[in-house]
């Protein structure tokens, strides 16, 4: 069989997991697929490092992240293929989800500390756009709340405070997944 048969039974059998989709992205001849008029993308498949390329102008960074920093930095992420589900940043710090037909929703609702005893509570909603095979933007919406007394200067004033931005990412040319985790981005 060839590899485009393969491909055309892979892609009826399995419509909902193309266009992150896919495999991996070498799974395809040309790396995507073009499904009921859609050029779906893929991820490569794993854990890989993708580095933050570029953050569209007029971002607000209210809980002081420094997310405009991390441009040219890396941070980890897992695309399972079988369920078509990401999982983006160290521990999942931007969330999972899943990823249909290009686009997808991340979410993180839980608990985080900047120091043992500096707790908090932390949401990200991330939206998650396919522009290429391995080329995505992420929206990103972070609310930090119910932050520990033991937190002192580290909580903001309001007692809650959010961030939001953008970023343009793409696999990095070194893909592999090590421990720091991709240059230990969050």
């Amino acid at each position: 069989m060839t590899r485009r048969l393969i491909l055309a039974f892979a892609l009826m059998a399995a419509p909902a997991l193309v266009g992150c989709g896919s495999n991996t992205t070498e799974s395809l001849d040309s790396g995507t697929a073009d499904v009921g008029g859609i050029t779906l993308f893929g991820l490569s498949a794993g854990d890989n490092c993708y580095t933050v390329t570029a953050i569209t102008p007029g971002y607000s960074d209210g809980c002081g992240i420094g997310v405009e920093t991390l441009v040219n930095q890396s941070l980890p992420m897992n695309y399972t293929s079988a369920t078509a589900t990401v999982v983006l940043g160290t521990d999942g710090s931007l969330g999972g989800g899943v990823i249909a037909n290009n686009v997808g929703t991340l979410v993180r609702d839980g608990s985080t500390s900047f120091t043992p005893t500096c707790t908090l509570h932390q949401t990200d909603t991330t939206q998650l756009t396919m522009l290429a095979n391995n080329l995505f933007t992420v929206t990103v919406t972070e609310v930090e709340s119910n932050f520990a007394a033991a937190c002192g200067a580290l909580a903001p004033a309001a007692g809650t405070c959010t961030s939001t931005w953008t970023w343009t990412m793409q696999k990095s040319s070194d893909a592999t997944f090590v421990t720091p985790l991709c240059g230990e981005a969050p």
